[in-house]
């Protein structure tokens, strides 16, 4: 079962959708997104807690 994740239901005004079949591999899109489109170096245990939360099965 694939895996989603919207930017937006963390909060963040972006239309950033990612999608992937593992968790793992999602969280690297989202690592990456986070660095390039917001400016996030380093995630704090408050905002992986937050996307964790925000991933959705598909």
């Amino acid at each position: 079962m694939a895996k989603k994740f919207l930017c937006k239901d963390v909060g963040m005004d972006c239309p950033f959708e990612a999608q992937a079949e593992t968790e793992e591999e999602l969280m690297k899109q989202i690592a990456e997104h986070g660095k390039t489109a917001h400016g996030i170096t380093e995630i704090t245990p408050d905002l992986m807690e937050k996307v964790k939360a925000a991933i959705k099965d598909e």
